[in-house]
């Protein structure tokens, strides 16, 4: 397997992180998240790397932990881009205009997922006609997308916890995400990534 273009990729990955964490520094304005930046962008490189060098080493985890870094970039790049958005839009976080602002994260965040997912998490193994894999993916990202954004809206409309409306965008597209993260995993694990994951599992198929 050649690891340059990986790990070229992978520089791109973390970079990309490190806006969105800095996005998440900027709109919820917790004191030790600002404090301590540095260091969750240190761990999150650190940890990107970990996982990467887990998956290099045997080819049956290479897929698993590919997924698992961009999902967790995906995921940033959702609640990071949110936060730019309701950062500079302060009296714009609630009803249709933080149903359009989540619409928006959660649209870059899915354009980000089919890239790396097939370009970095499934790069390597055997292809589906990308035709026919672009229109699973869409299937799989409209139930996500009207879970993730639906369930958002509500949950931000709530506020039980009175918390400044940045954090609570914010905390409500985390929640919301968890429920998204389980369609995607299972409709990309066993449709959409179906013959490039049995290939990375069945090594011997390649």
């Amino acid at each position: 397997m050649n690891l340059k273009p990986s790990l070229k990729t992978l520089a791109i990955i973390c970079f990309l992180g490190t806006i969105c964490l800095w996005g998440l520094v900027l709109n919820t304005h917790i004191v030790w998240l600002k404090n301590y930046w540095l260091l969750l962008v240190f761990l999150y490189w650190v940890g990107n790397f970990f996982l990467f060098e887990i998956g290099e080493k045997s080819s049956r985890f290479t897929a698993v932990t590919r997924f698992l870094i961009i999902g967790i970039l995906n995921t940033l790049v959702d609640l990071g881009v949110l936060s730019f958005f309701l950062f500079f839009n302060p009296t714009k976080t609630s009803g249709w205009y933080y149903v359009s602002f989540k619409s928006l994260s959660f649209l870059l965040a899915l354009m980000n997922s089919y890239y790396f997912n097939s370009h970095f998490s499934f790069g390597d193994a055997q292809k589906t006609t990308s035709g026919e894999r672009l229109s699973k993916f869409l299937v799989v990202s409209l139930c996500s997308f009207a879970v993730n954004v639906n369930l958002a809206s509500l949950i931000n409309r709530a506020n039980f916890l009175s918390l400044n409306h940045g954090l609570w965008g914010v905390l409500s597209a985390f929640l919301a995400s968890v429920f998204g993260i389980i369609i995607n995993f299972i409709g990309y694990r066993f449709w959409v990534f179906k013959k490039e994951v049995s290939s990375f599992l069945n090594p011997k198929e390649l």
